[in-house]
């Protein structure tokens, strides 16, 4: 609720803003992902968001779907480990389409463990 309250202080979302929420960018809610946020504000805010614990499954998936849709690639192991917390957003035909080389070099990234 704290989270809720405080995110919705702001109108739109720079990088600045969603690295300054921290953990509160979990409160951000599925309007303000879809129309307060750029794709390219999301993507340069993965670092910041991917450390964020206790996404909704419909948080996880608008911002993934977000970022795919703008472009957004999972080429290598780096690319789907660096979604962290996020990964809980990829449907299950995402997945699929991954090579199984992404999937090996990603399980081998500390940061995937996380």
């Amino acid at each position: 609720q704290v989270a809720s309250f405080l995110v919705r202080k702001f109108e739109h979302f720079p990088p600045e803003i969603l690295r300054g929420l921290g953990q509160a960018a979990v409160g951000l809610s599925i309007f303000s992902i879809e129309n307060s946020i750029s794709a390219e504000d999301l993507e340069a805010s993965i670092p910041a968001l991917a450390k964020v614990r206790g996404w909704n499954s419909e948080q996880s998936s608008t911002i993934i779907n977000k970022l795919l849709r703008s472009g957004y690639q999972i080429l290598d192991g780096q690319s789907l480990a660096k979604l962290g917390s996020l990964m809980a957003g990829l449907n299950s035909s995402t997945l699929r389409s991954l090579s199984s080389e992404v999937i090996l070099e990603a399980i081998k990234l500390p940061e995937f463990a996380e």
